[in-house]
């Protein structure tokens, strides 16, 4: 079953971004960079657990501060999740697959002593590609080329940051989708509807204009 968003969601999401980033900077810092990582993720309600499966994040962002020690930031990245359940000494029991998606992550920072940053959020996403692997490890063949799961998702997301110098931090995020990403069918209770990504990620992020 393949239900999705309408793209108007989505362009209001966009319409926010552009509102908050364009008003006057006056006396409030602003901040702009980039950022890249690795993700680690699963699938819940799926059967397969762990954080076994790679994947690759990159992308830039822009904040600036609208109360002391408090910034909006807004995001615009690639990430890549999935599932990979190794084979046993059979080889036996392979599965993988791996999304592709374009995101674009609002969230509120708290930062302390310029250093530790808490940050929320939320994270629209569009579905790039999907692809899934079979047993033997063959590409399983798809009659929707997304494989049935929604092209526009919605993410909640929080994390922390470290900022060793000025201009450089790492940081971790974890990253739950709000709703199933892949519809299983009408059930009474949310969670049992359908799968929901569940992703960790670690960055490394530079900031090209800082305080």
């Amino acid at each position: 079953m393949n239900r999705s968003f309408k793209s108007p969601a989505g362009l209001c999401i966009i319409g926010v971004f552009t509102v908050l980033l364009c008003q006057p900077v006056k006396a409030q810092q602003f901040n702009a960079g980039l950022f890249g990582g690795m993700n680690t993720s699963q699938v819940d309600r799926d059967g397969y657990g762990g954080y076994n499966k790679l994947g690759f994040t990159a992308g830039a962002f822009a904040n600036r501060e609208f109360s002391p020690h408090f910034y909006w930031q807004m995001e615009i990245k690639y990430g890549g999740r999935g599932v990979y359940h190794p084979p046993d000494d059979n080889g036996n029991g392979y599965y993988k697959t791996s999304f592709h998606y374009f995101e674009l992550p609002l969230s509120v920072h708290y930062l302390h002593q310029e250093k530790f940053q808490g940050e929320i959020g939320f994270s629209p996403d569009i579905l790039i590609s999907y692809v899934a692997y079979d047993d033997v490890r063959n590409k399983v063949p798809l009659e929707d080329k997304l494989g049935g799961n929604r092209r526009f998702g919605l993410n909640l997301f929080a994390g922390v940051y470290y900022w060793f110098i000025p201009s450089m931090g790492v940081g971790l995020r974890f990253t739950y989708s709000a709703i199933p990403f892949y519809l299983i069918g009408e059930s009474v209770r949310y969670l049992d509807s359908g799968d929901f990504h569940n992703v960790l990620s670690l960055t490394l992020a530079y900031k090209i204009v800082h305080p």
